[in-house]
């Protein structure tokens, strides 16, 4: 009788290679592979401090409102009188939320939609703008 580390009591030697050759599924290769390239990284190149702080201010959510407060000026510059009833909310692919006071102000927007949409567009840059949605909500 022969026995081998994983304890089982085998007839053969020969049992011994095949047994536990059968019962391997890879796993030790496939670590042992991930370990040496791991090992085989280069250590990070320096990161500019912006870059750092840029990514962590977006993660925390502080660039949300710095955005929130940009897109609120936009919003003034551009609904003109309408905009002492109304203020802008989020922006979530390409929509543009806008809170109103009351119904009739979101009625009234929402005439004017066209117009309020191309001179947002005039107004702003690099991001481009689909639509307007209007909400009534807490002014706040």
């Amino acid at each position: 009788m022969w026995s081998c580390r994983c304890r089982v009591t085998l007839e053969s030697p020969r049992e011994i290679v095949e047994k536990p050759m059968a019962e391997w599924d890879g796993d030790d290769e496939k670590r042992w592979s991930q370990d040496v390239a791991r090992s085989q990284r280069r250590p990070a190149a320096p990161q500019r401090i912006a870059d750092v702080l840029s990514r962590l201010m977006s993660r925390r959510g502080y660039a949300q409102v710095q955005s929130s407060v940009e897109w609120g000026r936009l919003w003034q510059q551009a609904a003109g009188g309408l905009a002492k009833d109304s203020r802008a909310g989020n922006i979530r692919g390409g929509v543009l939320e806008i809170v109103v006071r009351n119904s009739s102000v979101a009625q009234e927007l929402a005439f004017q939609k066209k117009q309020l949409l191309r001179r947002l567009r005039e107004l702003v840059s690099g991001y481009v703008i689909e639509d307007l949605r209007f909400r009534v909500g807490d002014m706040e």
